[in-house]
């Protein structure tokens, strides 16, 4: 009985030792995501010219002569639309600044994909982050934009000169944000043509803004009576009123992987 006992535990030894290995665990090898994005562009123009600082003369609607030295708007709170479905682009503030070509482009990453049809935006800088004390990157009082805690950002920024102008400059700085006495616009645009967003599908909107738009429709300004805008809200609210309709789309194209 003990030798049975000892042939039987020798033989589970041996069974075990001759178990056979599993096999090595391979690595899950990750696919890199593919990212869904789209990219804006905003030009600016007279006409259908490209805006030139500095050394270019314009005439306005009324007739008035201008030359600009400045022009800056935010451009903020985007949201694609497709159908009957919206897609709210999260921190998405932009100032367009025509000395720095770099601003008026900006890309949005993480699209949801789809076939959009219209975008929404806001001219200027909502209430909330006017009154947000200290902000970064667009909104950073560096740039020039912002006031103070109390009267907040400048939505929108044109300096220039003019003949007509009792002292030769004007200049349009549309500011405040309280509810019935802000600049702020909101802004709806068709496109042309379906911005398409999948994977390796890259649409680029472009977007042109008129500077004439400043000063017509609805209302037709004079640089003679209205040549320093800032703190009168008569007057910031023709200057808004007018450049809400600044806007229009220029193209959708696309770029493929």
């Amino acid at each position: 009985m003990k030798n049975l006992i000892l042939f039987i535990f020798s033989m589970g030894l041996l069974t075990a030792g001759c178990r056979k290995k599993p096999d090595p665990v391979k690595p899950v090898i990750q696919q890199p995501e593919k990212k869904t994005s789209i990219s804006f562009t905003f030009k600016n123009v007279v006409g259908n010219e490209l805006l030139s600082l500095e050394d270019t003369w314009y005439r306005n609607e009324n007739g008035d002569s201008i030359r600009l030295s400045s022009y800056k708007y935010y451009v903020t709170n985007f949201v694609l639309v497709k159908g009957d479905s919206e897609y709210v682009v999260p921190e998405s503030y932009y100032l367009i600044d025509e000395s720095n070509p770099q601003s008026k482009t900006f890309t949005f990453e993480g699209i949801p994909a789809g076939d959009y049809d219209k975008i929404k935006f806001m001219i200027g800088v909502d209430v909330a982050r006017n009154t947000s004390g200290a902000q970064t990157g667009a909104l950073d009082p560096i740039h020039g934009m912002f006031w103070d805690w109390s009267t907040g950002y400048i939505m929108a920024k044109m300096e220039g000169w003019s003949p007509q102008s009792g002292t030769k400059q004007f200049f349009y700085h549309a500011g405040g944000f309280k509810l019935g006495k802000g600049a702020q616009r909101d802004v709806v645009l068709e496109l042309p043509k379906k911005a398409t967003v999948i994977p390796s599908y890259y649409p680029h909107i472009i977007i042109r803004s008129d500077v004439m738009e400043w000063f017509k429709t609805p209302t037709t300004i004079s640089i003679a009576s209205m040549n320093a805008v800032m703190s009168d809200l008569t007057e910031v609210k023709t200057i808004a009123d007018n450049y809400a309709n600044m806007f229009t789309v220029e193209d959708v194209m696309t770029a493929v992987e």
